[in-house]
Parts: structure tokens; C-alpha cells; sequence
């Protein structure tokens, strides 16, 4: 989008600023009707509660009288959070995409009454500097330009608005070009994506690229299946570097477990410490699944049981997971975390206190320098091995400082529920439970069970609305919003993990009609999802789901759901329903993203889903007169899981009183086995 000139307009004289503060309204009719009625342009501010660089700006601009004054003056103001309404934010972080900036929060958009954009950007400090335009000078630029020369802002706004009809065409042009081309389904796509990849992996500190450095669990969860696929090849030591790392470094909570957002350096050191509740789900799910894989490495089960203690404790509100808790405590950021070495000498007596500093990287000079820390503040992390005599040895004084911690100032936590994240913190739970199975621990099994059915069974109860429709989020037991796909599938997609693991069919009915209601409303004709419901709030775009983003995409977690229940149809379903339409729309889309391997970044969660509808994948359905009577042959299916881990199995129970005894049926590429009583025999046929 040409934007060269737009802020070399002259300054005009900004008007009397009185003490104001923002008028801000929510994204809704008021406010787009307020715009459209007084003639003003809309200053759209996306954010959320955990982000640090939402409130410096808040502290810097919409805190100061005279800017706020000028805002009032000249937009209708309008506030997002783009946890709540990720469609909004998804449209308009186009904007800063198609200006050449990377996007990210705080997400500044102006745009016309009509909602259409015609400038945008991220952070903007209170004065020119760090190569952009003062906030204060940009907003009167722009009040100037929308008054006086409305021709240029209304072409700016066409051009945007081109702009996004070409991303959407982009998708269909890849397409055709790639038509004849392979699916995502084969292996050799998988191979391609990971070959793709390692030439940006880090060798020696892990993950992808330089600094800063996020987790990226779709691309970590791609190399675990291509570790799977390929014990020897490079995939798996790639993951095992990039884990350990993590695990070391210091966005790791050494104290309580858990991860911060992303790290601002190349070897995951500093971070910004707000901890977010889908990272966390992601990684604990990530975790427990290595830790099956790899079970000599006793630092995945370690980050398994401490990450799933800390959402536990910290996270977990009436039945569900909060979203977030924030970088900065009593205004300033790292403060509720981060150690001097005196404050540990302080704590832990001379001797102690240098052992551990030693251990975990607290030096007199200190590492974190955030622009209101004392100085020699450090982040803890693991600078150099431990035996786990020594580490043991440590653990009263962490437990110590964790205690002293928790008598400062927490940081703010964010106690909305949103449904596609406790969906994933549902699934990491299963995940960590069946890896539990796998330990040997019934009663870490037990207990993050409980929490997963608590999550569901709140999720089913509260985030629905009276038509029995899926919402997108709670605040103080209210639901509240449409829901969006990732919120549907990520939820239809984890209550067929807890069936798997808790046996009940009430999940796996659930999920169904999930699955339903996904069909009925998200799926794009010809192949592909979008993202807001064919009844949802009509914007300038329905945009379609394609990339993931540091959760996997919609149309990713869409198709695994689809494509886990279209597997067990000829054993399941009798009669013809909705869930028939699965397959068919399954391979559109797969058809439709078949350049996926060429674009493992950006499309690593689907090919991670497509791996469903290869021909080994499995479905084993379990008939019984009663639950106790079925777990046997369905401990036998999970237990295949391990043995043939690149495979994957999915596992439906029903229960019919009338039967005599428990039987399963094994079905792959369509084709199911005659009933099998015994587990030998459940275990042979899976071999």
C-alpha cells in the first residue's frame, strides 16, 4: 500500500487541550453508529491485559489529558481485546502486514465510518522516536486529513481494501498452481515441511532464528511428528535441543513452573513475563507427549508436573483456567520475579544463597534490565548442569523463595474464561495424564483428569447459549459472544481427548455435536473453514482460517476433529447424519492447503492434523454393558499409541446393557475387523 507523504502533511495546530480522559467504547452499535452519525473517523486501540507494550502506551498516550483530548476531539475511540474478539483483530493486523510492519500489539487502526482502514500501526511512543511518528503529531496528521483532503484518505482506505482481496486470492492461486501436487496426507510432505525448516533452526540455543524467540508449539509439535516418523533423522534432536533450552532458560518459572510468552534474546533468557494460559496448555501437552518418546530425559517429565501444578494453583478459576496474568507488577515489569543476589543471601543465609545464585545465574551485576528495575536484577535460569543430587538439594531453598514471592505484589491476572484456550489446557491435561499412565503415577493421572472433566463440564454448562450454540468466552460465570472456529473445534477436539482418556460417551456426544454445529456454520463451500460463523456479526471481511499463530489454526484443529470422527463411521454410525458430510469436507480442504509442506511455518498444525487421514490411521470402537468392563480393551488402544506413535488411533466407547461381554472393532482406510473380545487379540490386530 503506497503510504509515502502521508505524514509529511504540515502539523496543524492541535485545539485547547482541557483534562480528559479517553472516551472509549466497545466494538458495537453505539459506537460504529456514533462514527457514522457525527461524521468521524474511528480510532480502533487492540490490545489485551497481559500485554506489556499495550501499557506503556496506555501509560505514555491515553493517560495524558491533552492527547486524550484530541482523541475525543476528532475520533470515535473504540477499545478491543483480541483475545475476545480475535476476527476483529485478525482483519486489521492486515494492515500493518501490507504496510511492511510485522503486526503484533498494541494494534492502532484508523479507519473510515464504514469501518473500511486507512492507517494503521503498532506501538507509537508520545514524541517522534524509535523511527515513527509521535502519537499526538500522527493523530492531528490524520484529523487534518480525514477533514481537508478526504480523497486521499478514502483512497488509502480502496488500496487496503485491494490489499485484502488479494491475500484471500493468494490461497486459491497457490491452488491451482499446485495442482496434480501431493497431498498433505503423504509422508513425504511431512519430510518436505521439516526439510523446510531446519535451515532457520538454531543449533546451539534451539527454536528458530535470533531474538526475540517464541515457542511456536504448531512447528515444535511438526518436528515431534517427524521424530515419530523418523527416529534417526534431525527432526528429533532439533526438538530435544529446543525443549531442554526452554526448560533452562529464563522464560521458565524456575519457582512455580510455567512459561512466559516469548523471550526477547536468542538463548530464552529474558522474557516478557506475562504467562498466558494457551502457551502454557500448548507446552504442557508438548511436554507430556516427549516425555513419552524420549523417557530417558527426566526434565520433560519435571517441566510435565511443575507446569501442570502452576495452572493448577495460579490459573484455575470456578471449574475452568483464567487467560493470562501480566508482565508488570506495581508498575514495573519483571519485578514479581525477578532476584538480586542479596535478596537471596537475604533469604537463604550467606552460604545458601550463593549456591543458588550460583546454580541458577544470579550475579551481583544482574541480567534483566527493564527500564524501571533496580539494578542487579536477575531472571533465574539453569546456566550449567546439575546433578540431581545437587538439584534436589536446592529444592527447600526454591520452595523457600516461592513462598517469599508469593508475599509481593502479584502481577494483574486476566479472569476471563475463553473457551478455545481451556479447550487446550483440557487436551495438555489428557496429554499429561496419559503420559502419567505411561510413568506409572495413578495419582497425577487422577488428578489432572479431574481437572480436565471440571474445565469441560463448566465450558458445556456456561459457554453455551440458549439454542445450545458455542460462545467464545465468560466473565464471572456469564457467557457471552458468538463463538469462533478455533473455539468450536479446539472444544469438539479436546472432549474427544478426555473421552479417550475418561471413557465417558457423553464426551465423544458432545464432540459430535461440535462437529455439527462446525459443519452447519464454518465450512467454506469448496474446501476451507472460516474463521466467525455464517451467522456472526457481519465486518468488512469473513476471513477465512489458514495460518496458525502461536496457536494452530482453526481449520487445523477443524480438520483433525472431523477427520478423528469420520474414522470411526463404518463402526459408530448407523444412520446417516450431518457427521457424513466429514469426510468430503476434510478433503477439500486438505486439497485446497496441498501446498501446506512448502509453508511449514505457517501450516505446520494442518499437516500435524492431516496425519489423521492417512491410510494407517486407526480407529478402535470399544462396545461394553458398562464402562469398567470396556477400560481393558481401551487401555490395550492407548497402549498401541506408544508402540506405533507416528500412527495415530482414536478410541470411541459406547456402552449397550444388552450385550454379553465387551467387544472391539478395528478400523482403518474404512475397513473394520470382525468384533474382538480378547485384549490379545485387540492387541494383535493393532500390532
Amino acid at each position: 500500500v503506497p503510504m509515502a507523504g502521508l505524514l509529511a502533511i504540515p502539523l496543524q495546530s492541535a485545539p485547547a487541550a482541557q483534562a480528559a480522559a479517553v472516551d472509549w467504547y466497545p466494538w458495537g452499535r453505539e459506537a460504529l453508529d456514533r462514527a457514522k452519525a457525527e461524521d468521524k473517523p474511528i480510532l480502533l486501540s487492540v490490545g489485551y491485559s497481559a500485554c506489556h507494550w499495550c501499557h506503556v502506551m496506555a501509560h505514555e498516550s491515553f493517560e495524558d489529558p491533552a492527547i486524550a483530548a484530541v482523541m475525543n476531539t476528532h475520533f470515535v475511540c473504540i477499545k478491543v481485546d483480541r483475545e475476545e474478539r480475535p476476527d476483529i483483530d485478525a482483519i486489521y493486523q492486515k494492515v500493518v502486514a501490507l504496510m511492511g510492519q510485522g503486526g503484533g500489539w498494541p494494534l492502532t487502526v484508523f479507519l473510515t465510518p464504514a469501518q473500511r482502514p486507512f492507517y494503521g500501526g503498532t506501538y507509537f511512543p508520545p514524541r517522534d522516536g524509535y523511527g515513527r511518528p509521535g502519537f499526538p503529531r500522527l493523530l492531528q496528521t490524520l484529523a487534518e486529513l480525514w477533514t481537508n483532503k478526504r480523497d486521499e484518505a478514502e483512497n488509502q482506505a480502496d488500496s487496503f481494501m485491494d490489499g485484502f482481496s488479494d491475500i484471500a486470492r493468494a490461497i486459491d492461486e497457490d491452488s491451482e498452481l499446485a495442482a496434480g501436487e501431493r497431498s498433505p496426507v503423504a509422508t513425504a510432505e511431512l519430510h518436505e515441511a521439516i526439510t523446510r525448516l531446519l535451515p532457520r533452526f538454531d543449533p546451539e540455543w534451539g527454536g528458530f532464528g535470533r531474538a526475540p524467540k517464541f515457542p511456536n508449539v504448531p512447528v515444535l509439535e511438526l518436528l515431534l511428528a517427524g521424530a515419530r516418523l523418523e527416529p534417526d533423522g534431525p527432526a528429533g534432536p532439533a526438538l530435544l535441543l529446543t525443549l531442554e533450552k526452554m526448560w533452562r532458560g529464563g522464560i521458565y518459572d524456575h519457582l512455580r513452573g510455567g512459561f512466559a510468552r516469548y523471550s526477547t534474546d536468542r538463548e530464552w533468557l529474558i522474557p516478557h513475563f506475562e504467562k498466558m494460559l494457551y502457551d502454557n496448555a500448548l507446552l504442557l501437552g508438548l511436554y507430556a507427549d516427549a516425555s513419552v518418546h524420549w523417557p530417558a530425559a527426566s526434565f520433560l517429565r519435571r517441566v510435565v508436573e511443575e507446569t501442570a501444578g502452576y495452572l493448577l494453583a495460579d490459573l484455575r478459576g470456578p471449574g475452568g483456567f483464567y487467560s493470562a496474568t501480566d508482565a508488570d507488577s506495581e508498575g514495573v515489569e519483571g519485578k514479581y520475579f525477578c532476584w538480586s543476589q542479596q535478596q537471596l543471601i537475604d533469604a537463604l543465609g550467606d552460604e545458601l544463597g550463593r549456591e543458588l545464585a550460583e546454580a541458577h545465574g544470579v550475579t551481583m551485576e544482574g541480567n534483566f534490565r527493564g527500564p524501571e528495575a533496580q539494578p542487579g536484577m536477575s531472571a533465574l535460569h539453569r546456566p550449567r548442569e546439575l546433578t540431581a543430587g545437587q538439584d534436589q538439594a536446592l529444592a527447600p531453598a526454591r520452595a523457600r523463595l516461592l513462598e517469599l514471592r508469593s508475599q509481593r505484589v502479584p502481577p494483574l491476572r486476566d479472569e476471563k474464561l475463553l473457551t478455545s484456550w481451556n479447550a487446550l489446557t483440557i487436551t495438555g491435561l489428557c496429554k499429561a495424564a496419559s503420559a502419567a499412565e505411561h510413568w506409572g503415577a495413578p495419582e497425577l493421572v487422577e488428578r489432572w483428569l479431574a481437572a480436565a472433566k471440571a474445565a469441560a463440564t463448566m465450558l458445556l454448562a456456561v459457554h453455551r447459549d440458549p439454542s445450545g450454540r458455542t460462545l467464545r468466552a465468560s466473565w464471572a460465570g456469564q457467557g457471552h459472544t458468538r463463538g469462533y472456529l478455533e473455539d468450536v473445534a479446539s472444544l469438539g477436539r479436546a472432549l474427544l481427548d478426555l473421552h479417550e482418556l475418561d471413557l465417558d460417551p457423553r464426551w465423544h456426544g458432545e464432540a459430535e455435536a461440535l462437529a455439527v454445529e462446525l459443519i452447519e456454520h464454518y465450512v467454506r463451500p469448496g474446501g476451507g473453514m472460516f474463521e466467525t460463523a455464517d451467522d456472526g456479526e457481519a465486518l468488512i471481511e469473513r476471513a477465512e482460517s489458514h495460518h496458525d499463530s502461536p496457536l494452530p489454526s482453526g481449520v487445523a484443529v477443524g480438520v483433525e476433529l472431523l477427520a478423528r470422527l469420520d474414522l470411526g463411521a463404518s463402526s459408530d454410525r448407523a444412520d446417516s447424519t450431518e457427521l457424513d458430510r466429514a469426510r468430503p469436507i476434510v478433503e477439500a480442504t486438505l486439497h485446497r492447503f496441498r501446498t501446506a509442506g512448502t509453508q511449514p511455518f505457517a501450516q505446520a498444525g494442518l499437516l500435524v492434523a492431516a496425519r489423521w487421514l492417512h491410510e494407517r490411521a486407526t480407529h478402535v470402537g470399544v462396545r461394553a454393558p458398562d464402562l469398567e468392563s470396556a477400560r481393558e480393551l481401551a487401555t490395550v488402544a492407548r497402549a498401541a499409541r506408544r508402540r506405533d506413535p507416528w500412527a495415530p488411533v482414536a478410541i470411541s466407547i459406547s456402552v449397550e446393557p444388552t450385550l454379553a461381554r465387551a467387544d472391539a472393532l478395528v478400523c482403518r482406510d474404512r475397513t473394520c475387523s470382525l468384533p474382538l473380545h480378547e485384549p490379545e487379540a485387540l492387541a494383535r490386530a493393532l500390532a
